[in-house]
């Protein structure tokens, strides 16, 4: 599969939303559980304006990731170190592009002074992150609904 990472643009909204909404609902079924209430939380704040608001940021990296059909992945750090999202469509999944995002948000925190990076992962990600060099960081806690958060760090500069 060809695809490259970009900064994203407010006009990526709508198809990053969509992304991270289907990886929600399709991929991350061993945390939600089908549980309509846990999907409604973690979705509840997914909507094309916060998307917008998200890029358009100046206290955030926004990129994602593009193939021949458009937009197949999403993610997005804020300046204080924590990756707060990385979604990827799940026609995408295994086929390097969650990597190659997480590479590109580890390189921006680099350029912008950030030294350690964390995430609160899901059960889902936690192998995925695991394998990147993240070491778990603290006790899980309590997610959206009946998701669990698996608190995980990476130092990613001296």
């Amino acid at each position: 599969m060809k695809y490259s990472i970009r900064d994203a643009a407010i006009a990526d909204a709508p198809a990053a939303c969509e992304v991270v909404r289907r990886s929600i609902a399709e991929l991350c079924i061993e945390n939600h559980r089908s549980d309509e209430a846990t999907l409604a939380a973690w979705l509840g704040n997914k909507t094309v304006a916060n998307f917008e608001a998200w890029i358009n940021s100046d206290r955030h990296v926004a990129l994602v990731a593009e193939g021949s059909a458009g937009v197949i992945g999403f993610g997005l750090l804020n300046l204080e170190g924590a990756i707060t999202l990385l979604y990827i469509s799940p026609e995408s999944r295994f086929q390097g592009v969650s990597k190659a995002l997480l590479v590109a948000l580890e390189e921006a925190a680099r350029s912008t002074g950030i030294r350690k990076l964390t995430v609160g992962s899901t059960a889902t990600a936690r192998r995925f992150y695991l394998g990147s060099g993240y070491v778990p960081e603290g006790s899980p806690a309590q997610g959206f609904g009946l998701t669990t958060s698996y608190p995980m760090s990476k130092r990613v500069a001296p």
